[in-house]
């Protein structure tokens, strides 16, 4: 069992306001999202006030491929979704 808890990391609450809440993280599972987590894990990160979302969605992507693969291409576009946070092209 890997556990890992992520601190100071900021969320959106339910009415909308950023939070800053701490993330459990158990075998790649998040179980736990609360203020203050004190639980031992195998690894701790500090978020440091970072923002927190789910996988992000890009609904408008141009791979330019085929025909003008010198401007981008499946693979370099990809990676850098992938980098910008984006889970879906």
């Amino acid at each position: 069992m890997t556990s890992i808890l992520i601190k100071n990391a900021q969320s959106v609450g339910t009415d909308g306001a950023l939070i800053r809440q701490d993330i459990l993280v158990i075998d790649g599972m998040i179980t736990k999202v609360a203020t203050n987590i004190k639980e031992t894990t195998d690894r701790v990160i500090d978020a440091n006030g970072a923002l927190v979302t789910p996988g992000l969605v890009d609904v408008h992507v141009h791979f330019r491929e085929p025909g003008f693969g010198y401007k981008e291409t499946v693979t370099t576009g990809s990676k850098a979704a992938a980098r910008g946070g984006f889970t879906t092209v």
